[in-house]
This record gives structure tokens, C-alpha cells and sequence, in this order.
């Protein structure tokens, strides 16, 4: 584009333009223009002179070229000329200016430099000229007549317009805004400002190129707020280091490995969440301590029986000893390994005969050996036998155990454990507990004292009883030099109950569970319970369960069903404790070594009435399990219950009153009567099973909470007992079950049977020859003495009550066996 110079020319009357791409110096030469013009402007009238003087210089503005206008001034005297003068001077002007434009062919071929999108192009055109010719009319031309008009054509130079390219521009930035809100909510971010310009300084035409660069501008500055939550990460796991010894101290064995990370890669910071996860894993490995491992003897079979003395009389029929061998050499000891234990040559006494008959009269006594002060037998105090085997509770080595009772809060001072030890001669009484028992628990267990013919007892801690699926070390140990009885109880305020100890070679490797249904499922007092205990070490022990309603156990994150087996390896004197709300009779508890195991109840009650007590037998095992059981009356108004468990598929007959119930018990399962205060109840069975007495509140306001008793069988019987009746509870009775024959030969601390101190009496014929006579008899708390002159052997119960307390427990629970 180009800039066109505008000037004004005034004269008088008559102003004109000249407008052009230069700026004109000759304007007075008006007909004799150096550059091309397109257009004259007339202002006024008529010229008469032309003044070469400039008027003014007004402005400047774009145009085209070819709209340039070259104005000059001149001065028109109308006085005397005509007006037909004047237009033909002006025609004459254009006419003399348009010619002189296509004569020169002066056109540029530019754009226009203020951004209109015009210029000029040189062009060919057609130009018209048009006038009038005239004639000569009168003299000398005096007027001039108009006789016709004409139009001419031809072709000339001239300019033409054109459209230009304009390319976009900016205009100027605006101002900067407000800055933004920071980028982050905590730590260190950044506020944003940002300014703008617009493409429109010109805008782009005609196919001008757009603005380079950008539309906005931007400027950052730091910001900062609160410090932001670091959470903590896990370092890398630190090499595995040793966390214990080697398992063995000979052989092969495995050590424990332990490895430990730390919280601190970052470390938790500014109230960051701390490190989720475990900060110490275990891992093992195997070690040798390269040494052999000493090997335990182990006895091989016994050699066959046979005599070893004669027979010890002349005539008639004697005792002949019988004995027979064992090594031990599976495996023989070696490495450092004990020798077996026990003997390695065992005698039994049998009767013999000499097949010769015996004088009546003469000096030759064919008598069998005197050994006891009522009768001829083999055994010693407190066991029957024929002199070749003998049975009875009464021993020289104990493991006891405390199951968990329920604690009366209210009653704190009255919470106790003890042993009752009953013996026939003084003797040491030796208490020894696990070396992994807590060294208090063991200073205040261990100990040693003299005990003088009569009852003892001695305390143990409530802390010594076990508690729900925790492996405990809470076993205790008790040694006698003489033979003993001994049983033990659990007092808690106003929940109590006692069961006589198995001396340890009573103790076997397979037990059925009996317990009783806890009264309500929503109160784990009332649970059912099991508890065991190893009698040596490395001794494999595993429970099959049996759980009523089809109701699951949980331990240890899985869960255990009717059927399910849960096993355990386990130490000398170390327990556990299985509760469920649910009954667990029927559970069956299997060894691979000798076990004492005991059942019941935290604390139960078999009425809705009264308080709930604890409930507790130590267990027969399956081995010495009976068929024929008599259930003496009870003294309570309200009856009993008995409940016989089934170690096999039984056939059962319940005789009560004359009237014979039969019943088939599945293995496992259990059959449960009602015994009222005044019947004898018989029960017989097929095969050996296990017979509960639970003992329910006389009443509302009558005394007595419910006790557990184990029933012992016919054959458990034996003809003298030693027992230790607890101090403490207002009535304590003597149940005897003995055959009616005998009754005359029963004595109570080598005295007969006083009338007066029989509470009640009943008899009951078992078969159609044998019938048995059952007695309550009362006792004062201590040590008793109870035997027959005779050798009939006879059942024994024992049990009392309090204000509001029970207890019960046999006399025997165990068949014949060697000793």
C-alpha cells in the first residue's frame, strides 16, 4: 500500500484537490501534469487564473491510485463570460487530463501499506470520449450552433484496482489476571497468572497469513501450604539371623530363622498412615549337631509263662509262681539312651493243685498264704484279686489336673484347689510340675512333706488351672512312698465338684468323652469341656470330635466338625483344654503314650432354677469300661439324670422297678433316663460303656447345686477302700452298692454299720440269683475306712452337699489289671 498526499489549492471562488502518490510541484501547469490523473474535481464555478500558491495541506488517507485527483486552483471572471464558456473549459480540462494520464501510462503496481487489502495494477482500457460539434453560424462565428453530439472509443493505458493480502497482527497484551489457587493442597506448588492479545491488529484478508505465536502468556510463582502426610514404608527384610538353638542336641534337626524390617523407608510423617504388615517373619532350617542321638531301650515280648517255684503245698490246692522274661533290645539302649523302664522279669501267682486230697485230720497244713486280714489273696490294702490279678485305685504315682471353673466374683476369698491324700501308714508326699511352669508357679508347686496315717491335703493355685485352647505346662506330678488314695477338688464360691485320681499305671491311651449339655449355648460358663494331659514326652495325641447339633469348633482359623480330627504333640505334664458351647459327649480322645484326661463342665446347671456348678470326673479308659451298672436312689426330691455313652454300638436294657427298657446306642453317641429319689436303676449292656450320675438342685430353696459322679460296674468293685471325705460341706454320705448277702460283713472304720447313721436303703436283684442292697450312709468329714469281713467285693460313692454346693465322686473306676 501507499500513502497518497493530499493539498488544496484555493483561489478565488474555486477550490481544488490534487490528490497523488507524490506530492506535485507543478500544480500550476494543471494540463501539463508529471504524474496521471483520473478525476478532477470541480468546486465552484468558472476558472479564470490559476495561482501556483498551496492553500493547505489537510490530512492524509488511503485510496487507490486510480482515484487520485490532481486539483488545481484558477480564477473564473463571470462578468463577461459565459456559462457555455465555462463548460467547455471544463471539458476541455478533463478531457486534456484524461488523455494526458494514457498518454504517460503511469500506474503502480502496489498495495496499499495501511492494511485496507487495495492497490493498483496498470490495466488496459477502453475509454469513451463524447462532445458536440458545432457550425458556423453567422459572421465570423459570432455564435456557434450546436448541430450534433459524438462518442469516440480507444484503447489506453490506465490503473485498476486490486485486492491485497493482509496478514493478522497483534494488538498489545492485556493486563495480567489474578493469580490461581496453589496446584497442591500441602507441600510446596505453584499460582499461575496469565495475561492475553488478540489477532485483530489488522485482521487478516484476502488469504493473509494468521499471528505467529501465542495467544496467552503465562508466569509461575511458588506457594506452600501445610505439610503433607507421609506414609510409612517398608524397609528391605534384614538377612535371616538365628532365633533359636538347634531343635535336637544330637542328630538332625531344625533351627528357627528370624528376619526383621522396619517402618522407615519413608518413616510415617505429618499424621501419615503407618506401615501395614508384619515387621518380623520366621523361617527354618535344618542343623545337625553331628553327634548321634542316644537311643532309648526299648523291652521286646515277654517269653511265655511258666513255673518258677512249686506248688506251695503238699495236698489240696496251693499258689504255684509263674513267671516270665522281656529284654530290652527293641532297640537295645546306646548313645547315652536309658535303659527300659520297668522289669524285666514279672511273676504271677496261680492256684495249683497237687491232686492230692488233704488230710482232715493231721499235721500237715495245705492252707493257701494268709496276705490280707479277712481272706486269702495276692493283693495288698485297697485292692481285690485272686492272687494272680487285682484292681483298684489306689497307687503311688499321680498326674492330676485342674480344669477351668467358673469365678464367683462376689466370693473372692473363696476360691481354692486342693489334693486329698488318704493314707493307711505315713508316708512322703513328693509334688513335682513341668520345668516350662513359670518359676513362680513352681516355687510355690514344688515342695516335699511327711503326711501321718489319716487325710491330708494340700493347696494349689487357681492359677494352675487350664484355660481354653492354650497349650499349658500346668500338669501336676504327685509321688507317695506308700501306697495311696487320692482325689481332687475345685472350689470357686458356690461352684465345686471333686474326682478321684488314677494312679499313672491306670492311666490308658483311648478315652470317650462324657459331659452334659450346657444350659444355655449364649454363656460360655455353661460350656462343655475336655482337658488332657501328657504322662511322658513326644506323646502324639488326637481328638476326634464329636459335637452336638451339627455345630462347628473353631481353633486356630479352621473349623472342626462331628468327625473332624485335631492332633497335638506333647510333652510331659504339658495340657489343653477343648470348650464349646455345645455338648462334646462322645468326643473320643486316642494317644500313642498313657494320658490322664478329664471332662465336664465349666460350670452347668440342669435346672432353671438354683445356681450353675462345676462338673468334673477324670476318665476310665475305654479298656476298663464295664456292662453291668447298678444307680443307687437319689437323695435329692427332684431325682437325677444318668447318661450312658457308647464306646461301640450297644444294645442296652434299663431295669427300673421291675419294668425293662431296651435301647440301641450307636458308637459315640449316648442315651440319657431320669432317676427318680426312691428307685434302684439297673443297666446292662452288650459292651462296654461309660455311666454318668449328675446329681440336679433339691429345689428352689433347698440345698445342694448339681455334681457329676462316674458309675462304676460290677466288676470295677473291690472289697476294701481308704478314701478322704473333704471337710467343710454340712453332709457328706457314703453310697455302698453291695450284694445282700454280704451287707452283715460290711465294716466302717472296723466297725459295723450303725442303724442310726443309714440315711436310706434299697435293694434290687441284678439276675434272678444275685441281689444287691443299696445304702446311704452318713459320714463325718476326714479319712474312712470301709471294708467287708468277707471279700465281697461292693460299689462305693462318695458325696455331699452345702448351702449351696455338691460334690461326688467313686471309689473305684477301674477293671482288674496287674500290679
Amino acid at each position: 500500500m501507499r500513502i497518497i498526499s493530499v493539498w488544496a489549492l484555493k483561489a478565488n471562488g474555486i477550490v481544488f484537490y490534487c490528490l497523488s502518490s507524490e506530492r506535485v510541484s507543478h500544480c500550476d501547469r494543471c494540463f501539463n501534469f508529471p504524474r496521471p490523473i483520473s478525476l478532477m474535481i470541480l468546486m465552484h464555478a468558472s476558472i479564470t487564473e490559476f495561482d501556483t500558491n498551496w492553500v493547505s495541506r489537510d490530512h492524509y488517507r488511503e485510496i487507490p491510485a486510480s482515484t487520485a485527483v490532481v486539483a488545481c486552483k484558477g480564477r473564473v471572471n463571470t462578468a463577461d463570460k459565459t456559462m457555455r464558456t465555462h463548460i467547455s473549459l471544463l471539458l476541455l480540462v478533463f478531457a486534456l487530463c484524461e488523455l494526458t494520464n494514457l498518454a504517460t501510462g503511469n500506474c503502480l503496481n502496489y498495495c496499499d501499506n495501511k492494511n485496507t487489502g487495495y492497490g493498483t495494477r496498470p490495466c488496459t482500457k477502453t475509454l469513451t470520449e463524447t462532445g458536440y460539434f458545432t457550425r458556423k453560424c453567422g459572421f465570423m462565428w459570432g455564435k456557434r450552433c450546436v448541430t450534433g453530439y459524438f462518442t469516440k472509443y480507444k484503447s489506453g493505458y490506465g490503473c485498476c484496482q486490486r485486492t491485497c493480502p493482509v496478514d493478522a497482527g497483534w494488538r498489545s497484551w492485556s493486563s495480567w489476571s489474578r493469580y490461581s489457587s496453589c496446584s497442591v493442597t500441602c507441600g510446596v506448588g505453584l499460582e499461575r497468572y496469565k495475561r492475553k492479545r488478540y489477532c485483530n491488529n489488522p485482521v487478516a484478508k484476502n488469504g493473509g497469513r494468521s499471528c505467529s505465536g501465542q495467544r496467552y502468556s503465562y508466569e509461575y510463582r511458588n506457594c506452600y501450604r501445610s505439610k503433607c502426610p507421609i506414609n510409612g514404608g517398608w524397609s528391605s527384610w534384614k538377612p535371616w539371623q538365628s532365633a533359636s538353638a538347634c531343635s535336637v542336641t544330637c542328630g538332625t534337626g531344625s533351627k528357627r530363622l528370624t528376619s526383621t524390617r522396619s517402618c522407615n523407608n519413608p518413616k510415617p510423617q505429618n499424621g501419615g498412615r503407618g506401615c501395614s504388615g508384619i515387621t518380623r517373619k520366621y523361617g527354618t532350617k535344618r542343623c545337625s549337631t553331628n553327634r548321634g542321638c542316644p537311643v532309648d531301650g526299648g523291652w521286646g515280648n515277654w517269653t511265655r509263662a511258666s513255673a518258677s517255684t512249686p506248688c506251695s503245698v503238699t495236698c489240696g490246692v496251693g499258689i504255684q509262681v509263674y513267671e516270665k522274661q522281656r529284654s530290652c533290645n527293641r532297640p537295645t539302649p546306646k548313645d547315652g539312651g536309658k535303659d527300659c523302664r520297668g522289669v524285666a522279669t514279672q511273676k504271677r501267682k496261680k492256684t495249683c493243685s497237687t491232686n492230692v486230697a488233704c488230710p482232715e485230720k493231721g499235721s500237715i497244713r495245705c492252707l493257701a498264704r494268709k496276705c490280707s486280714e479277712y481272706g486269702n489273696c495276692g493283693c495288698s490294702f485297697g485292692f481285690y484279686g485272686d492272687g494272680f490279678t487285682c484292681t483298684g485305685s489306689r497307687g503311688r504315682q499321680f498326674l492330676v489336673l485342674f480344669m477351668e471353673n467358673a469365678i464367683d466374683y462376689y466370693n473372692k476369698n473363696r476360691h481354692f484347689s486342693k489334693i486329698h491324700i488318704a493314707s493307711r501308714k505315713n508316708a512322703t508326699i513328693t509334688i513335682k510340675t513341668s520345668k516350662s511352669l513359670s518359676p513362680k508357679l513352681r516355687e510355690k508347686m514344688n515342695k516335699s512333706f511327711q503326711i501321718q496315717n489319716g487325710q491330708t491335703e494340700t493347696d494349689v493355685p487357681i492359677a494352675m488351672r487350664t484355660l481354653d485352647f492354650k497349650t499349658e505346662h500346668k500338669g501336676i506330678m504327685v509321688e507317695t512312698s506308700e501306697t495311696v488314695s487320692l482325689f481332687a477338688m475345685s472350689f470357686d464360691g458356690y461352684s465345686s465338684d471333686s474326682s478321684l485320681i488314677l494312679p499313672v499305671e491306670r492311666l490308658g491311651r483311648r478315652y470317650i468323652v462324657g459331659s452334659s449339655a450346657p444350659y444355655s449355648p449364649d454363656i460360655s460358663d455353661y460350656n462343655s469341656q475336655v482337658a488332657f494331659v501328657a504322662a511322658e514326652d513326644n506323646t502324639l495325641v488326637t481328638v476326634t470330635f464329636n459335637i452336638a447339633d451339627g455345630r462347628v469348633l473353631v481353633f486356630n482359623n479352621k473349623k472342626y466338625q462331628t468327625g473332624h480330627k485335631m492332633e497335638f504333640e506333647m510333652k510331659q505334664m504339658e495340657d489343653f483344654q477343648i470348650s464349646h458351647n455345645r455338648d462334646l459327649t462322645g468326643t473320643v480322645i486316642e494317644s500313642s503314650k498313657p494320658i490322664a484326661v478329664f471332662a465336664g463342665n465349666k460350670c452347668n446347671k440342669l435346672k432353671r432354677f438354683g445356681y450353675c456348678s462345676h462338673l468334673v470326673e477324670q476318665l476310665p479308659p475305654t479298656s476298663n469300661l464295664d456292662k453291668t451298672f447298678i444307680v443307687a436312689p437319689s437323695l435329692r426330691k427332684t431325682g437325677g439324670v444318668v447318661r450312658v455313652v457308647a464306646n461301640s454300638k450297644t444294645n442296652l436294657q434299663v431295669i427300673v422297678n421291675g419294668t425293662t427298657k431296651r435301647a440301641t446306642v450307636e458308637k459315640t453317641r449316648h442315651y440319657d433316663l431320669a432317676v427318680n429319689d426312691n428307685s434302684v436303676t439297673v443297666i446292662k449292656a452288650n459292651a462296654g460303656v461309660l455311666v454318668l450320675s449328675f446329681a440336679v438342685r433339691l429345689g428352689r430353696r433347698m440345698a445342694g447345686d448339681p455334681y457329676m459322679t462316674l458309675i462304676p460296674g460290677l466288676e470295677q468293685y473291690i472289697n476294701q477302700y481308704y478314701i478322704a471325705v473333704p471337710k467343710g460341706y454340712d453332709e457328706n454320705f457314703l453310697t455302698v452298692i453291695i450284694p445282700s448277702e454280704a451287707k452283715s460283713s460290711l465294716r466302717l472304720n472296723s466297725k459295723p454299720v450303725s442303724s442310726g447313721s443309714v440315711v436310706t436303703e434299697a435293694s434290687v436283684n441284678v439276675t434272678a440269683e444275685a441281689e444287691y442292697v443299696t445304702m446311704v450312709i452318713e459320714v463325718a468329714g476326714g479319712a474312712h475306712q470301709i471294708e467287708t469281713t468277707d471279700g465281697t467285693r461292693f460299689g462305693l460313692l462318695i458325696h455331699g452337699r452345702g448351702r449351696e454346693d455338691g460334690y461326688g465322686y467313686a471309689g473305684n473306676m477301674v477293671s482288674p489289671g496287674i500290679i
